[in-house]
């Protein structure tokens, strides 16, 4: 049985609050990436939430180390943790990205990649919850909904490249955005990689 000990339950209510603290992070790059007018705002925020993200990761950590009956496999609980991390850790790089790149000004390819990361991120959060409800079927299907999500980013990502390089003018702003582009779709590939582990557990514990 998951998460039937108060115990357990706090195991469950720290990944909860990080995918809480993503989805959190994800709006804002999203708003960001509309305009990217207040890049350094939006930035500075994203790294408080990335640092509350690390404190959920080193929460998880400690917990485990002091306890011996865990809900799930510890290596299972550390690689969610770690995946989670990377989530939050590369939507926050992103962001930074922008500020000490000097990138002023979005495209359709960055508000798309926007709205692709903030749908991956409630259904993150949603499969946490099903975990909870020991709702395997729910996550199941989450986990294509993320896959799909990640191939559209993956797709993306490969169409702002080739835009770039149908009229390379300028090159450094070729090398910022081709840098950029690679970046958020590694964040697509982490969202996938939490839902990886996820089905990995789902199926020991079905």
């Amino acid at each position: 049985m998951l998460f039937n000990r108060s115990k357990d339950r706090l195991f469950f209510k720290i990944m909860v609050d990080a995918t809480t603290n993503i989805a959190e992070a994800v709006q804002l790059f999203r708003e960001n990436v509309e305009t990217l007018e207040e890049k350094e705002a939006y930035a500075e925020r994203l790294k408080e939430l990335e640092d509350k993200g690390d404190h959920y990761t080193h929460q998880l950590i400690r917990e485990l180390n002091q306890t011996f009956v865990t809900p799930l496999d510890h290596e299972d609980i550390l690689k969610l943790a770690y995946t989670l991390d990377d989530v939050i850790d590369g939507v926050e790089a992103c962001a930074a990205r922008f500020v000490y790149m000097q990138v002023d000004k979005t495209n359709s390819c960055l508000i798309k990649f926007g709205e692709i990361l903030e749908k991956s991120a409630r259904h993150l959060h949603d499969a946490f919850i099903a975990l909870e409800k020991r709702d395997y079927e729910l996550i199941r299907k989450i986990s294509i909904e993320i896959n799909l999500l990640e191939n559209e980013g993956d797709r993306l990502m490969r169409e702002g490249i080739m835009e770039l390089f149908a009229d390379p003018v300028d090159v450094v702003h070729l090398i910022k955005m081709k840098e950029i582009y690679e970046k958020l779709e590694d964040v697509t590939d982490a969202f996938e990689d939490v839902m990886d582990i996820m089905e990995s557990v789902v199926m020991k514990y079905a």
